[in-house]
């Protein structure tokens, strides 16, 4: 099986640019001090175009893009027509932004693998800031999940679907690696061998409930919380076979449910969770690390058709009783699930991803990394409504570039 092709691990040359020298005007002494800079990691990327192609600095169109556009279209319609002080502090040297042509040249040469890095840097310097003024706001769990440009693929470019590493609790994109030939799996694990799992719990679909990746977890001191389905058929009978009726009095075992009310519709989330012990099938006492198995069945109500829909699905962690009782593994389970609602969901309908057809070079890999670099970033202010925000950013664009950390000078 090929290796999985790891942007922030390829590229030698990434390791040796200097640290960040940019940094924002100073604030109040009594004010909150800011996050660090985004500006001053996009300083960083080496600019790959040719002489006569630098008309316009590549850090000042890698600023623009992060300022929120939706999507490339509306970079190149609006930068002509924006205001001179945008253009002035983003770093233009003409009166004008660059057209739309320009951009797609800029974006064809984009060092992807280095913009990469010094995004991911951005974001472990970020949690290590917050994590200094409050304890609590550390990361402790990450969803792994791929996702394809379907864009890009319908003009017929062979575009390399990406797996992300997203944090429960912060919104932030951790980690990303590139899928080779349509191996996720391996993708997945070289996108684990790049990002500090360490003290942290990582939350996968039934995909990716394999023993290699649940065994280089434990080993790194991580913890995992894995869908099971057929893919596994032997873990899943085991799994099942231990929620059989009869063998419940022998066991250690707890639940946990809750209910909400929203969008129109009721739903109610019951789990039950066992500890695996030297009884267990051998299924599960050879699973790497395996400490708990659990089922949880999800029921919704429809208002509509006035009937109750019902799922089932079952899971195993390494997470044992102390660390996590059955109300923690619900919340970590439901937890996994926000990457698609605030994360790709976003992408495809507000940043309308999926219907871009920018396709040449690395062009639609580079706007991905920085649709999630924008979506991290109003993550961090409290923005719940990303459309709306985006479209007050687009009025004033101005205030944008107090998000990307750009001195007023």
């Amino acid at each position: 099986m090929p290796a999985a092709v790891s942007h922030a691990l390829s590229a030698p040359a990434v390791a040796a640019l200097p640290p960040p020298t940019v940094s924002p005007t100073a604030p109040p002494a009594d004010a909150t001090p800011p996050l660090v800079p985004l500006y001053a990691y996009l300083a960083q990327v080496p600019d790959q175009r040719g002489r006569r192609g630098r008309r316009y600095p590549l850090l000042a169109m890698l600023a623009q893009i992060l300022c929120g556009a939706p999507h490339l279209q509306a970079i190149g319609d609006g930068g002509a027509d924006q205001d001179p002080e945008f253009r002035t502090r983003l770093g233009y040297p003409r009166d004008r932004a660059p057209c739309r042509s320009t951009w797609h040249y800029c974006l064809e040469k984009v060092h992807c693998a280095a913009l990469e890095a010094q995004i991911l840097a951005w974001v472990a310097a970020v949690e290590a800031q917050l994590q200094e003024r409050d304890p609590l706001r550390t990361e402790t769990a990450l969803a792994v999940d791929g996702k394809d440009l379907r864009g890009a693929k319908k003009t017929g470019e062979e575009v390399t679907p990406m797996v992300t590493a997203w944090g429960h609790r912060l919104g932030l994109t951790a980690g990303a690696a590139e899928v080779d030939d349509g191996h996720e799996i391996a993708a997945v694990q070289a996108l684990l061998a790049q990002v500090v799992v360490e003290g942290k719990v990582v939350t996968l679909d039934a995909l990716h409930t394999q023993r290699q990746t649940a065994q280089q977890l434990g080993d790194a001191g991580g913890d995992y919380l894995m869908t099971v389905k057929g893919n596994q058929p032997k873990l899943l009978a085991a799994v099942e076979d231990c929620f059989a009726a009869h063998r419940a009095p022998a066991q250690d075992r707890a639940s946990a449910e809750e209910a909400d009310t929203g969008h129109g519709r009721s739903e109610h989330r019951w789990l039950l969770a066992v500890s695996l012990s030297a009884d267990s099938a051998p299924a599960l006492q050879e699973w790497p690390h395996a400490r708990q198995v659990f089922v949880v069945r999800r029921r919704v109500w429809r208002p509509k058709k006035q009937d109750w829909r019902e799922e089932v699905a079952f899971g195993i962690t390494s997470l044992d009783r102390e660390q996590a009782g059955p109300a923690e593994l619900l919340r970590r389970n439901r937890g996994h699930w926000q990457i698609e609602n605030r994360s790709h969901w976003v992408r495809d309908v507000t940043f309308r991803e999926d219907a871009g057809l920018v396709r040449t070079g690395k062009s639609a890999q580079t706007l991905a990394l920085c649709r999630t670099v924008v979506l991290s970033r109003l993550r961090l202010e409290g923005i719940t409504n990303i459309a709306r925000e985006l479209q007050r950013l687009a009025a004033k664009p101005l205030e944008s570039l107090r998000l990307l950390g750009i001195p007023d000078n």
